[in-house]
């Protein structure tokens, strides 16, 4: 056993009274304590955010937040019988410009859109139609505040998990319409890039992919892991080959085995489409 040293015991046990006793002491130390422990808290948050990121996703560990995102900037484009989906992508003042799909909006109907919040707009303007692509711009003007989708401006490639989303608007035996159920309907699935062709098919078609889209889903987003808008949603998986659903914009076919694949998977426009419209336009 050691020993303890009495005259240093004896010296200080004075001292550590009169310090102790002294309240100007015991004041000073609290504050101190007090401040140490408050820059700990601050500089503990602050390392965390320059981190982590927001939409990365190495093992579906934030996958919430794309649903989410997806939720937020994703709209509902309906009429009385009929509805689709949409993204919005840009604000200049109070009107939101939303990407959808030419064949949602290419009617001539009074359409309106519905945001994640449940309000109703009626569209600014007729919509743009994009070319020849089975794309279309449409406007709404609102005070409120909504998230704007990013758009990613590297291309996806085979095996790249995506993320889609849109209001199907059909329940799942197709036999209610669900317009009436607004925003409640709001659909996301989780798949993977399955084709990029090198050639695209007719009005754009382009991004193949194994998610589950529904009738409505249409004009809705493809997300990447990253949370970044690389495509729009268009058509569903087993299309009739015999109706031309998978012939090339140039008027040839595929080859039996990229014909299957192109069956088997759902079909949608990357967004370097629109990026390559949209360049082209400022530039005129």
């Amino acid at each position: 056993m050691i020993e303890p040293n009495y005259k240093k015991t004896k010296l200080f046990k004075p001292i550590a009274i009169l310090f102790l006793n002294s309240y100007r002491w015991q004041r000073s130390i609290l504050v101190i304590f007090i401040v140490l422990l408050c820059e700990s808290c601050w500089y503990l948050p602050s390392i965390k955010s320059q981190t982590a990121s927001n939409y990365v996703l190495p093992d579906n560990t934030y996958n919430n937040d794309i649903y989410q995102l997806a939720q937020s900037t994703t709209v509902r484009i309906f009429h009385d019988k009929s509805s689709g989906s949409g993204i919005i992508i840009n604000r200049r003042g109070n009107v939101y410009t939303v990407l959808t799909n030419w064949h949602v909006v290419s009617t001539d109907k009074s359409y309106r859109v519905l945001t994640q919040d449940g309000q109703t707009y009626a569209l600014q303007k007729s919509p743009k139609r994009l070319g020849k692509f089975d794309l279309a711009l449409i406007e709404f003007n609102s005070f409120n505040d909504y998230q704007i989708a990013t758009i990613g401006y590297k291309s996806p490639q085979v095996g790249e998990k995506v993320y889609s989303a849109g209001f199907p608007l059909y329940n799942h035996n197709r036999s209610t319409n669900t317009i009436s159920l607004g925003i409640e309907i709001f659909h996301f699935s989780e798949g993977e890039v399955s084709l990029i062709p090198a050639k695209s098919m007719l009005q754009g078609y382009q991004l193949g992919y194994t998610n589950d889209i529904e009738v409505g889903m249409s004009g809705g987003p493809i997300f990447n892991a990253e949370g970044l808008l690389i495509g729009i949603n268009g058509r569903q998986k087993y299309g009739d080959p015999d109706f031309g659903a998978y012939i090339f914009e140039d008027g040839s076919d595929p080859d039996p085995a990229m014909l299957e694949t192109m069956i088997n998977s759902s079909w949608g426009i990357p967004i370097t489409t629109y990026l390559q419209f949209a360049s082209h336009t400022r530039e005129n």
